[in-house]
């Protein structure tokens, strides 16, 4: 055999080799993605269940409170007074419970005798229906939910929901029903977005319909699906073929707090594995294709071969590349979106907690609480900001940190929140030494690292953190890379848990993977104190047992390069900020919270606020009165018209009036069409008292 055939003979070896790679490897992606499907798929809906279920079962509990305070009243002083003023009364204790349609009083015989409101109907008998008959034979029974009927108060489709009445030596004396009509129970639920091919339905424990959102015109209220309540109290996720459409169906079934009602969402499981069908038929697709491309490149020369191989790899890279910009481009939106919505909820925090840090007495108890929260919000507000600094592609600012100050903030934040039987024992002995990084991650890898050990250790246990500095003259190899030479701050955190198994070990440091139970962890705690340290340049190692035994846990090491030294931050004194004269200020923001906050600031601060939630009638009001107001404090992001829209028009009327533009997501574009508009100052999202207050007294100075 000359050496050309025995050279083509392993060519084609290969090939068969490579092609049942590619075949097996697009077997396990399938696999694998088919398992990420289903996974994902069961905490969406369980979760959504379990939310509906709790806002369902707080609905029903306000309309049973409504049903008790009512029983309460008529068994004691409600049954003495005139026709007119029991009418009255029902009607008034309806009108905090919108779900309640009419609340209705029967008497021992079944007939009604009072309404909450004139619906159009005569007083009628309802001795017949099953909540009255049940309540009537039952003295223990409490609360009754009838299944769906046309009641005969106002001839709907409602469910009738009951409690008995009894006289002073308990016998019984009628009923009160409250009734909650099928069309706001499909209301209330009419603006979910379930998706494609899933369906909400609320059952009674028997099985009988109520609700069903979408609704399904073959499928009215009252019919009988008994199969649904078995999957209540079962795994939170179960399988089932619906004996409507046949299709088999995805089910998420939990109980109404300790009603008997049960809600059930489905998913066709055809729609939930859309996507793995999509990437199953694209697997072949593509194993064919390179089952083609192999049988064809070993026809060529293996230079040709090499050449084909070399370019297939290329080609992946650049579809990798784009794959990653383009989901970067995607969570960028998204988080500019949240953190946006979030600034708002935070501006409100702070401003709030910083007037009563005004007010409280510096030194107390109190003031030191007020602190706490403080710094707390100040990190959410940086860490807000490099959201929308990530949103924008932005890169965060890297300052030299006091490390030891970080790690005791840390500290101090996470111990109110452990149990009483968790033990924090601290060597903090890093002195002055500085990391070039940013406070924020930094504080994310110290919360991280012990809130990880307190979660390995439950109820009781020990968490020892050593912070110091440390020289490393030769490479050191770690679990993950090697340490470069150089000068370190070592912070350690130990605990005393049972330790981590070798395969735990082995992906400690993966995203979205966790030995917590479902519902219960993300998986990106030490995924994020890597990916942090690794960017400052530092390394991360972790040492335990070979097998976990209690006691013996876990300890994980981070080193962070020193950059040089830097000074504590000091203590922040009370501020002495200037003051208004009674100037009159225009506040415009779609937030009452911020509307609200914004005139307390400005009345602490000496000015009168006039506040708006809606730009179009701060123009109305200020267009009445242009010489009224001394200036105008407003948010950008307005429902209608924008802030900076709002301020053109003003200035247009009345040029000269200061107005302060107010945005959580301050950036270039915002920059410029504020400049264009005239603003004196723009200010970011969440407002400071001392920011707010100096910015005014310059403003209004003409500064």
């Amino acid at each position: 055999m000359t050496s050309s055939q025995r050279l083509r003979q392993r060519i084609v070896a290969a090939g068969v080799v490579l092609v049942a790679a590619f075949a097996g490897s697009a077997v396990y992606d399938g696999w694998r993605l088919h398992q990420q499907i289903m996974f994902a798929t069961e905490r969406e809906l369980g979760n959504l269940a379990k939310a509906l279920a709790e806002q369902g079962a707080r609905n029903l509990q306000a309309v049973d409170l409504l049903l008790r305070d009512t029983s309460e009243w008529w068994e004691s002083t409600g049954h003495a007074l005139p026709p007119d003023a029991i009418a009255a009364a029902l009607a008034s204790r309806v009108v905090g419970v919108s779900q309640v349609s009419v609340l209705t009083l029967v008497d021992a015989q079944g007939m009604q005798r009072h309404r909450s409101r004139v619906t159009g109907e005569p007083l009628a008998d309802v001795s017949d229906r099953p909540y009255f008959q049940s309540q009537r034979e039952g003295a223990a029974l409490g609360l009754y939910i009838n299944e769906p009927v046309v009641t005969r108060t106002d001839r709907r489709p409602a469910l009738v929901v009951s409690r008995r009445l009894a006289t002073p030596d308990g016998r019984f004396d009628g009923v009160v029903t409250a009734i909650v009509t099928l069309q706001e129970l499909q209301a209330a639920y009419s603006a979910l977005e379930l998706g494609e091919g899933s369906a909400l339905l609320l059952t009674l424990d028997d099985g009988t319909l109520v609700v069903r959102q979408p609704d399904e015109p073959g499928m009215p209220s009252g019919q009988r699906f008994p199969e649904l309540t078995a999957f209540k109290g079962a795994p939170l996720i179960d399988r089932s073929v619906s004996p409507v459409d046949g299709r088999a169906k995805l089910v998420a079934a939990v109980g109404v707090g300790k009603r008997p009602l049960t809600l059930t969402i489905t998913r066709d499981e055809d729609h939930a594995l859309r996507p793995w069908y999509d990437e199953l038929h694209s697997a072949i697709v593509r194993t064919l294709l390179l089952a083609a491309l192999v049988v064809l490149t070993i026809a060529g020369l293996l230079r040709q071969l090499r050449k084909l191989e070399a370019g297939e790899a290329e080609k992946a890279a650049l579809q990798a590349r784009l794959q990653k910009a383009q989901r970067l481009e995607s969570l960028g939106t998204l988080a500019g979106g949240i953190a946006h919505d979030f600034n708002n909820i935070l501006g409100a925090i702070l401003g709030f907690g910083e007037m009563a840090q005004q007010h409280a007495v510096p030194g107390s108890d109190m003031r030191r609480y007020i602190d706490r929260v403080m710094q707390a919000g100040a990190r959410a507000r940086v860490l807000v900001r490099r959201i929308l600094d990530f949103s924008r592609a932005g890169v965060a600012e890297r300052v030299p940190v006091h490390i030891q100050a970080v790690v005791e903030e840390a500290l101090a934040m996470l111990r109110p929140t452990l149990p009483e039987a968790i033990r924090i024992d601290t060597r903090l002995g890093a002195g002055t030494a500085a990391v070039l990084g940013d406070g924020t991650q930094l504080h994310q890898v110290v919360m991280n690292l012990c809130t990880n050990a307190a979660q390995a250790l439950g109820d009781a246990g020990a968490i020892e953190v050593l912070l110091e500095r440390e020289t490393t003259a030769a490479p050191r190899p770690l679990l993950h890379g090697e340490l470069a030479p150089g000068s370190y701050v070592r912070l350690v955190v130990v605990d005393t848990g049972a330790g981590m198994s070798p395969e735990v070990l082995q992906r400690a440091f993966d995203p979205f993977f966790t030995t917590k139970k479902l519902g219960e962890g993300t998986g990106l705690g030490l995924s994020m104190v890597h990916g942090i340290v690794t960017d400052l340049g530092g390394a991360i190692d972790i040492a335990t047992e070979p097998e976990p035994r209690p006691g013996h846990g876990t300890r994980v090491t981070v080193w962070l390069p020193v950059c040089g030294e830097a000074e504590a931050p000091p203590l922040r004194a009370d501020p002495a900020w200037p003051r208004g004269n009674g100037q009159v200020v225009m506040v415009v923001d779609d937030e009452r919270a911020l509307v609200e906050l914004a005139e307390e600031l400005l009345a602490e601060l000496g000015y009168e606020p006039v506040g708006f939630d809606s730009s179009e009638r701060a123009l109305e009001v200020f267009m009445a009165d242009p010489q009224r107001f001394d200036a105008v404090l407003t948010d950008e992001m307005l429902p209608g018209l924008a802030g900076s829209e709002l301020a053109a028009r003003v200035l247009a009327v009345r040029p000269g009036l200061p107005v302060i533009l107010v945005s959580g997501n301050v950036g270039a574009a915002l920059e410029q069409r504020a400049r264009d508009a005239g603003v004196v100052a723009l200010l970011r999202k969440p407002l400071g008292l001392q920011e707010l207050a100096e910015s005014l007294a310059r403003t209004l100075d003409g500064r």
